[in-house]
């Protein structure tokens, strides 16, 4: 008897359970209808539109969520949409450098519900900036918020400062420099030929595919870099601490890697030969080249193959690893 009550009083819980899921969903819609007219209602809206030359960029996001895209025409469109009647953006080409800059300061409002919706900014291109030489440098710096999308082509240099945030982009330049302070950012090369190579990161996560450049440097403080598909030169790497993945699709001619903490894994084209001077203070260096597999302790020089590639190491506490290039295998 006591099994039939429980069983009678579950069926009438999930009868009553459903009814309200029932009864409230038009609420719901209607209640999503209500905010999204109040967004739209107190939404503001700012557009620009440039059709003079300019040969440098300078694009600077506070808190947005950015986005580059690219049309048919002959005209670069900004579009700047918020909420916050904090914030403002400023647009204009000012000694040949075309400037997008996300300004805001501190009010009430952005205490209030509203100020948590992200403002937008679309940046759209012709479709020529994105892989000819129409540009000569690009600046970006991104303190919080996002940015997504392909960047211009630049003949020069292309500069990338993350404080925070999350960056999603391609780049196509002679030279790139990327410093992220803190946050995620996902890079890939459209060029895979560069000359110079410079990335920094002082804390979060960076992925690089495809930069191949004559001079390579990687400095990590902490977090995480992962770059495949790199090599092709020079190789410089300073890791205090965190993780260094690189996979080395190219030829390298030389390497200077140093490790006070933490981890370093640099892979080679299995044909590469390398003449090895190392140094280990504590921790450990593996070589695994020319079909051998070695631990070094101590200091001291030591060959593999024809000896090509001249690669010094030194690690005071940690791991170094070098191996050849499996990690797309």
């Amino acid at each position: 008897m006591k099994k039939i009550i429980l069983i009678i009083s579950a069926a009438l819980l999930a009868l009553g359970i459903l009814g309200c899921a029932v009864t409230a969903l038009p609420t719901l819609l209607e209640g999503e209808k209500y905010m999204n007219n109040i967004i739209d209602k107190n939404s503001e809206k700012q557009e620009f539109t440039f059709t003079d030359t300019f040969s440098g960029l300078d694009i600077s996001v506070l808190s947005a969520n950015a986005n580059i895209s690219y049309n048919n025409g002959n005209e670069v469109k900004v579009s700047y949409v918020t909420v916050d009647k904090n914030k403002k953006i400023e647009c204009n080409i000012t000694d040949g450098t075309l400037n997008i800059k996300e300004k805001s300061g501190f009010s009430f409002f952005s205490l209030f519900t509203l100020a948590s919706v992200p403002t937008k900014i679309e940046i759209s291109f012709p479709e020529s900036y994105r892989d000819n030489g129409t540009l000569e440098n690009a600046d970006v710096t991104v303190a919080s918020g996002s940015l997504s999308g392909d960047m211009p082509h630049t003949e020069k240099s292309t500069k990338i400062q993350l404080y925070s945030g999350k960056i999603n982009s391609s780049v196509a330049a002679e030279n790139f420099d990327i410093n992220v302070s803190s946050g995620l950012a996902d890079i890939s090369s459209r060029t895979h030929k560069h000359t110079n190579v410079n990335v920094s990161v002082l804390s979060g996560k960076i992925t690089l595919d495809g930069f191949i450049s004559e001079k390579s440097k990687y400095s990590l403080t902490s977090g995480k870099i992962t770059s495949l598909n790199a090599g092709g030169g020079e190789l410089y790497t300073n890791v205090t601490s965190g993780s260094l993945t690189l996979g080395c699709a190219e030829k390298i001619t030389g390497t200077d890697a140093k490790v006070a903490s933490g981890k370093a894994h640099i892979s080679i084209p299995k044909d590469t030969g390398a003449q090895v001077t190392y140094s280990v203070a504590s921790g450990s260096i593996k070589i695994g080249l020319d079909g051998r597999n070695e631990k070094l302790t101590g200091s001291g020089s030591i060959s593999y193959g024809n000896a090509e590639a001249n690669i010094n190491v030194n690690v005071a506490s940690g791991s170094f690893i070098l191996d050849t290039y499996t990690l797309l295998e």
